[in-house]
């Protein structure tokens, strides 16, 4: 009875160790299929990143077309995109179906925090993390927003402005009129910057638009703001999706 007991305990104490073993097998070949799927689509797309003003820009090139994501101009969530054709055929690039999102921390449900990976990101872990679709504005929508706050920026600098303006005349009518002068005057300005604003955003936004062989375009898009240093662009240029991971960290 001791010695089958005996058997059964080597046994039960072999098979566990069997078990262990095809465990980390069966993990090890799953991590180099992930591996192999994911060097063989960096292979077909050769990705880098260089520095331009102590920030990065990131471009990938694949069958003769080139994108470039510069988030230097804008800043990381207006950033600049250049599509280089030089694929031997014209296509047509879409840039509503630019999909943009960020890696985001499961159970934390507060903005502020919910989004603060960078600590992850910089090392390149990005596995045990939710994703989180982001809104891309339309040109339109995006008009109006930047209108809108540069609108109430001016207001309430006016009001500030006009209330010490008011307290330093003290009934001065030379004083007055010439605050009226200088009102007016801002007030010009400050059209004159929103109508600079329209113009950038109309010229500058990214549209749809056939791009020939030989031929580039740049553009940007913009995108709300969450609290991150990382975001997510999947840009799909002629039937072929180019993923980048960006961020705004400076390169010191």
């Amino acid at each position: 009875m001791f010695l089958f007991k005996y058997k059964v305990s080597i046994f039960a104490a072999e098979f566990k160790k069997l078990t262990s073993i095809m465990k980390k097998l069966i993990s090890s070949l799953l991590l180099a299929f992930v591996c192999a799927t994911a060097m063989a689509e960096i292979d077909a797309k050769e990705y880098g990143v260089f520095v331009k003003n102590d920030h990065h820009v990131f471009y990938c090139s694949h069958n003769g077309i080139h994108v470039v994501v510069d988030p230097t101009i804008g800043g990381l969530f207006e950033p600049h995109i250049t599509i280089i054709n030089n694929s031997g055929h014209e296509f047509l690039f879409e840039p509503k179906k630019i999909k943009v999102s960020a890696y985001a921390i499961p159970g934390n449900t507060h903005k502020g925090t919910r989004y603060r990976t960078e600590r992850f990101l910089s090392r390149g872990d990005t596995l045990c993390f939710e994703k989180d679709e982001l809104t891309m504005y339309t040109p339109e929508k995006y008009t109006k927003k930047r209108i809108n706050s540069m609108r109430w920026d001016d207001f309430f600098g006016e009001v500030l402005v006009v209330a010490v303006e008011t307290l330093a005349s003290s009934g001065d009518k030379r004083t007055e009129y010439w605050n009226d002068v200088r009102r007016d005057r801002r007030n010009q300005e400050a059209e004159a910057e929103r109508v600079t604003e329209r113009t950038r955003i109309s010229e500058g936004y990214w549209k749809a638009n056939t791009i020939f062989n030989h031929t580039e375009r740049e553009g940007f898009i913009a995108i709300k703001p969450i609290k991150s240093q990382y975001i997510i662009l999947d840009i799909p240029v002629d039937g072929e999706n180019f993923h980048f991971l960006i961020d705004n960290n400076a390169h010191y």
